[in-house]
Order: C-alpha cells, then structure tokens, then sequence
C-alpha cells in the first residue's frame, strides 16, 4: 500500500501537498512543520537531496536557529529521515527522505477501516444474536467476520439466509453459512434467460 501511495505520487496522480494538508493536524503537527515537510518534499522533487538550512529557512520565512529545531524536531518525530546512499566507486552521498508522513497516512486509514469493520461486525452479530435468541460462539463470531473480511456479504444477504435458517430446524450460524454459500453459488451458475440479456442490451443502448 504504501509503494501504491508513492507510485500514484511519482506518477502525478496524487499530490504529497494534498496529503500533507488534508492530514496533518490530524497527526499533531503544526502548520509550520507541514511547509516545511512540503518544501523538502519539492526539493527531492527537484533532485536535490542536501538541506542548507540557511536557504531553507528564506523559504519558511524563519531565522536560520528556529529552521535547525523545526528540522531536528521533524527528524526526533520520525518525519524527517537523513540517509546515506551509494553513488558507486566506494563513495556515498547525504540526502533525506519525507516519506514516514505516507506510512502515517496508510496507518491511519487502515485503523479508520479497521474501526469501520468492527462497528459492521458488532451490528450483525447483536442482529444474529437477537434473532437466533442465543449468544454466539467465538466460531460464530469468526465466521461474522469472515462474511465481512473475505466473503463480502451484504447485510440484507445475511438478513435474508438468517430468516430462511429460521424456518428449518436447529437454526444456527453454520446454517447460516451454508445458505449464504449455497444462493452465491446459485447466482454463479444460473445463466440469465435471454429476456434478461435483452433487457440490459436496451438499457445500455438507451443510456
């Protein structure tokens, strides 16, 4: 993901400045701190990998002390990386990189995600719980998430199987599953009648 984020960069697709603003306070740093990360990314940009803090600091509108701690502070927070790389011939060149503020971006969505999931989780498994009038097990619950994470299933799919499972005898989450599996494998192999076929030729001819 992260090499996905820096690919769509490279590529002009996706702007390291948006990022930049839409994202920072929301990782605590000061608009300051987010110029400045902005710049030395326009200067990797531009191909200059060392820092002269003495122009750097003209562009931040700073003296040259207050640019040294804003670039030491982005450095001890992990924003700033100083590095060495091989030039060949046995020699090494200083330059830096800016890229920790795309792994915080991906961090950040994934727990947004994460956090999405698991609100979607919960709500279902109240929702079989209720239903079933029985708590689940913890393989019950696993297997709620496995609809969610690998199987895609959306709620009213799952509402539905719940109520047919309701109908036979034992009702069970296992039950549940096999209905689920059993009407995508249906979707899967039933071809479409030829009205059907003819009904989405004309809707795509009419759009």
């Amino acid at each position: 993901m992260d090499k996905l984020l820096r690919k769509l960069i490279n590529d002009n697709a996706l702007r390291y400045r948006d990022l930049v603003l839409a994202y920072y306070h929301k990782f605590g740093l000061s608009e300051i701190e987010a110029m400045a990360l902005i710049r030395l990314h326009t200067l990797l940009e531009e191909k200059k990998g060392v820092i002269k803090p003495e122009k750097f600091a003209k562009w931040l509108s700073l003296n040259v002390s207050d640019t040294r701690q804003l670039l030491e502070s982005l450095m001890e927070k992990g924003y700033l990386q100083i590095k060495l790389i091989d030039c060949g011939n046995g020699k090494q060149q200083e330059t830096f990189d800016v890229d920790h503020f795309l792994h915080k971006v991906i961090d950040h969505y994934k727990k947004a995600n994460d956090y999405e999931k698991a609100g979607t989780q919960h709500e279902w498994i109240v929702f079989l719980e209720d239903t079933l009038q029985r708590p689940l097990s913890p393989l019950d619950v696993d297997l709620v998430g496995e609809w969610i994470d690998k199987d895609n299933y959306s709620f009213d799919m799952v509402k539905e199987a719940t109520f047919d499972a309701l109908k036979r005898q034992n009702p069970s989450v296992r039950l549940i599953d096999r209905l689920l599996l059993k009407k995508v494998d249906h979707v899967k192999t039933t071809p479409k009648r030829k009205e059907d076929l003819l009904k989405e030729f004309h809707a795509i001819w009419d759009e």
